[in-house]
């Protein structure tokens, strides 16, 4: 005798178990994917194109401010220990202000109307991109 078809789609056991182990790979997957942490991180600034600074994050001791000279309009960028931000700019979208701080090798603060671009990069950047679809 065959079971009614609302009986036969209730999840068994044996999807739990399957559902578990999706689980568990996920979370191994995270553990391996997560960058291991590393002791430089470098910030370079480019204007323009070229680069008109290169700063290590690590090394900084205490926070500094550092006015860039030759952009269109006035730029204060703030150095702290391990992170950087566009403290101060003239520019009329402020978007590098609000971008905040920049801590993790690979991230960019990017100021359009200077041509001036802020990159992180460091050791503790994998050598590949997860991607999710």
């Amino acid at each position: 005798m065959r079971l009614p078809a609302a009986e036969r789609r209730r999840p068994g056991p044996g999807d739990g178990i399957i559902a578990a182990l999706v689980i568990a790979a996920a979370v191994v997957l995270l553990l391996l994917l997560r960058p291991a942490s590393g002791d430089v991180l470098t910030a370079t600034v480019l204007l323009d194109g070229a680069q008109v600074g290169q700063y290590d994050l690590s090394g900084v001791e205490q926070s500094f401010l550092l006015p860039l000279e030759g952009t269109a309009y006035p730029v204060v960028i703030e150095l702290q220990p391990g992170r950087v931000r566009v403290a101060e700019s003239g520019c009329p979208s402020q978007d590098c202000v609000h971008t905040g701080w920049a801590d993790s090798p690979g991230e960019q603060i990017i100021c359009l109307p200077n041509r001036l671009v802020i990159s992180l990069s460091g050791t503790d950047h994998p050598d590949f991109d997860a991607v999710t679809g």
